[in-house]
């Protein structure tokens, strides 16, 4: 099969408002036209994660993460998916810089509600950005389903900046029983946190959650996902990013270099001949 790969470095998700980055509206081919099935578009300000292979960008830092079924009742089905009787948090190791955009498409692991008639309980699904990759209470935090599933909230360093208690901010609700399979069993949600330049908007499902101007923004950091007492299932999760800082390996204390004694001077063999 034939693959034809477009390498555009100025593709981005949310170019199309920011100013560094300018949103193409269409893409030319000369010459041989490819089968635009088998079509893959790259670019180096994207980072795509389906977790079909060892999600070796990302790395633990509380819960259990591991391929897993969402369903009890259909096992056949895995995902990647992090649980936890109190926080499950992975973080990306990659550091992104300036505009940027989280997108995850994730859902709610069945079995953990210790409810029978509510297979799955909908609350805290939270992504990070611009976090220190350790703490996460640092950087923008969008929480959909906050608070015992009573808001949405977003924060900068753990002290919340915005909230909204709208229809569409609420994830389907328990107390009048099961909404129904196509409403949370069988649901993905879609989150997306983005940050252009001191504005940072938060969406679910396509809707505009929350927002905030922030004045002093936070330039960059790392992406966290994250959820609390819950399980948690990602399907995809795309980051994009206007510059990534790249990891520096030089050691903190460095050995330090001793220099190598200096060889000794040979002394000069006399021989002596025997006078007779």
């Amino acid at each position: 099969m034939t693959k034809a790969v477009l390498f555009a470095a100025s593709f981005l998700a949310l170019a199309s408002a920011s100013k560094a980055f300018a949103a193409p509206q269409e893409i030319a081919l000369s010459g041989a036209t490819p089968d635009l099935k088998t079509l893959q578009l790259d670019s180096p300000h994207v980072y795509d994660y389906t977790f079909a292979a060892a999600p070796t960008d990302w790395r633990i830092a509380s819960g259990v993460w591991e391929m897993t079924n969402r369903w009890a009742c259909s096992p056949g089905w895995s995902w990647f998916g992090g649980r936890s009787d109190e926080t499950a948090a992975i973080w990306n190791k990659r550091k992104l810089m300036g505009d940027q955009s989280a997108q995850v498409y994730f859902a709610f692991k069945m079995g953990l509600s210790g409810v029978a008639q509510w297979p799955e309980y909908p609350s805290d699904a939270a992504v990070t950005i611009c976090g220190d990759g350790k703490n996460l209470g640092t950087g923008y935090t969008f929480i959909a389903g906050a608070y015992d599933n009573s808001c949405s909230v977003l924060l900068r360093n753990g002290v919340e900046v915005a909230r909204s208690t709208k229809p569409e901010a609420i994830l389907p609700r328990l107390t009048d029983g099961n909404p129904g399979n196509d409403l949370m069993h069988r649901r993905w949600w879609y989150a997306r946190l983005e940050k252009e330049g001191g504005k940072i908007t938060a969406y679910l499902d396509e809707k505009p959650i929350v927002s905030f101007q922030d004045s002093k923004p936070i330039e960059g950091g790392q992406t966290a996902l994250w959820t609390y007492n819950n399980g948690l299932m990602l399907a995809r999760v795309q980051l994009y990013f206007e510059r990534e800082q790249k990891a520096s390996f030089v050691p903190q204390n460095p050995v330090r270099q001793v220099a190598a004694p200096a060889p000794k001077t040979l002394a000069k063999k006399t021989t002596r001949v025997a006078s007779r």
